[in-house]
């Protein structure tokens, strides 16, 4: 699967890559993550919880659909106004629902795709990418 990378991150930008066990009892550490790269990037609390939000019902659909045993690679890069989130990892069941991946947040205009390779045998599932982006209205 070829996934085009998200622009290498500039010195003034905030990142953190994280692996988690692929387990829905560790959404509480991503929740985190995304409120401290959206303060990072500028946004005000009610934004920061926006994305918070939107990003938790993401990444449950991510991880309901994950091969047992597994991780959840991710990058959360925080820059002026901007938050970039890809997700990373082996799904076994169908693709993550539409309404999961275009979470609305009302206040920041955003944009997601989702990407699914086709069934890998060595890594037992499909793997599968997340790109996120959220950003403060002009």
């Amino acid at each position: 699967m070829t996934v085009p990378e998200p622009d290498l991150a500039a010195p003034e930008d905030t990142v953190v890559t994280v692996r988690i066990p692929a387990a829905v009892e560790r959404l509480p550490t991503l929740r985190a993550l995304a409120v401290a790269t959206a303060v990072a990037a500028g946004f005000e609390a009610r934004e920061s919880g926006e994305v918070r939000d939107a990003l938790y019902r993401i990444a449950e659909a991510l991880l309901t659909r994950t091969v047992p045993g597994s991780a959840v690679d991710g990058r959360l890069t925080g820059r002026a106004g901007t938050v970039l989130v890809r997700l990373q990892a082996v799904t076994r069941a169908g693709p993550i629902p539409r309404h999961a991946v275009g979470a609305a947040t009302p206040s920041l205009t955003h944009s997601a795709a989702a990407f699914r390779a086709a069934f890998d045998g060595a890594a037992g599932g499909h793997p599968t990418v997340v790109d996120l982006c959220w950003s403060r209205p002009e």
